[in-house]
């Protein structure tokens, strides 16, 4: 057996002081679609090992721990894995962090998670998604230029040299689609879009190809967006989702250790009371159709749900065992997934004040550190009171530090790839730089 031949190796080499070993076993159907034709399927089977190899050694302030990570192929001979194990060695040896343990076994066993697609092959499914993805197709004159969908079962085990020995099963999905729209005397308007599930929800797809296709068509008739500095912005889906990730990054033990949090433990996330809705959060293992769910972090240690921010003040740190033991505080485990608690007011009552709400960016960014965030506006539409207006082009920048009390947030929720949290928010403070 392939881990046992690794685990060997790292044995007899006898320099590393603790390992981690990652197998994960892939099982997926590819297909790539031209307009509505299949041009191309393909099953994938894969199989893939990720060794860590720790190496202890002494340093002027104690005791220290090196850490680092190689991939092996899983063909190789003997020769190429010693090979990797000295490779390894010799990389960890240089570093010489603070020492810090790594997870002992735990008699915790969280529930698998569940899936739509588990006791089916990915053969079986994927005729249903892509019926779903299509049924938009040709909304108002906009249509699917193509289309790449995929579908894979990953199972994952982790073993460690303490003795963690745990597996999973992952379903993820994956599609992206470009999208055209045209119109005589209009310039050719291209959109991209993706989605990842995992979870057979041909609602949730059919929306997300729709919404594309509608975008398409109001970029034609899109004006240049007008000097409107000092409008509130109103953000929804993906965008809606990078803004929250702003307070679950700030919870993170790493963040704390490392000196770049926005807040500390007992602080109020709000800054006081500006009028928004109160910002209260959770770390999950696990949030519907998010390929993110997992039962176990990426060291093998169980997870459940962590309150980190109650009635806006940060009450504990997440992360992995090696911050927790850094700051002293109790581990959690390394979670990826979080959710966000919903406002007190429905997206019809966010919209109904004028606004400029952007739809689309070319690229969005949200800095976690400073708060900043900001992107080119691709597509919005600016909210009189009365009417809404397609705009496109300028940019928006902003920063949630400025904003924080002051954000209002939906009261219906949505599920994202990396959180559930609510569908809309409201930025009151950003700047708007119009169309050149």
């Amino acid at each position: 057996m392939m881990l046992d031949r690794i685990i060997k190796a790292v044995r007899a080499d006898c320099r590393a002081s603790d390992f981690r070993l990652t197998e994960t076993a892939k099982t997926g159907i590819e297909w790539y679609f031209s307009r509505t034709a299949l041009d191309t399927a393909r099953s994938v089977r894969t199989r893939e090992y990720s060794l860590t190899l720790y190496v202890d050694g002494d340093g002027s302030e104690g005791r220290t721990r090196g850490a680092y990570a190689v991939s092996i192929h899983p063909g190789s001979a003997d020769t190429e894995i010693r090979s990797a194990v000295n490779r390894a060695v010799r990389a960890a040896s240089g570093m010489k962090n603070p020492w810090y343990p790594i997870p002992e076994p735990s008699t915790l066993r969280p529930a698998p998670m569940p899936s739509g697609f588990q006791g089916a092959a990915p053969e079986q499914a994927m005729e249903g998604l892509r019926a779903a993805l299509y049924r938009p197709d040709g909304t108002d004159g906009a249509s699917i230029n193509s289309l790449e969908l995929f579908l894979s079962r990953e199972d994952v085990r982790v073993v460690n040299s303490r003795g963690v020995d745990v597996s999973w099963t992952e379903w993820s999905g994956f599609t992206e689609f470009v999208v055209n729209a045209s119109a005589p005397g209009s310039a050719e308007v291209e959109l991209y879009g993706n989605r990842e599930f995992s979870d057979p929800d041909p609602g949730r797809l059919t929306s997300a190809v729709r919404e594309l296709l509608i975008r398409a068509r109001d970029r034609l008739r899109a004006r240049p967006t007008p000097a409107c500095d000092g409008m509130p912005i109103l953000f929804r889906g993906e965008q809606a989702m990078k803004l929250y990730g702003y307070w679950f990054g700030n919870a993170q033990s790493k963040a704390s250790f490392e000196k770049t949090a926005a807040f500390a433990i007992g602080e109020d996330v709000s800054g006081g009371d500006g009028g928004g809705d109160p910002i209260g959060l959770k770390a999950v293992s696990y949030v519907p159709g998010s390929t993110a769910s997992a039962p176990y972090d990426s060291d093998g240690v169980p997870l459940g749900s962590v309150e980190c921010i109650v009635g806006n003040r940060l009450s504990r740190l997440v992360g992995p065992l090696k911050y927790a033991h850094y700051l002293g505080i109790e581990p959690t485990g390394g979670f990826r997934l979080f959710e966000l608690a919903p406002g007190a007011r429905s997206i019809a009552d966010l919209a109904a004040r004028p606004h400029l709400e952007a739809a689309a960016f070319s690229d969005f960014f949200v800095e976690e550190t400073t708060g900043d965030f900001g992107g080119e506006l691709r597509l919005g539409y600016l909210f009189d009171g009365k009417t809404g207006t397609p705009v496109s082009g300028g940019s928006i920048t902003g920063n949630l530090g400025e904003n924080r009390g002051r954000i209002l947030l939906s009261s219906e929720m949505e599920n994202h790839p990396y959180c559930r949290g609510p569908a809309a928010c409201l930025v009151p403070a950003a700047s708007v730089a119009p169309a050149g």
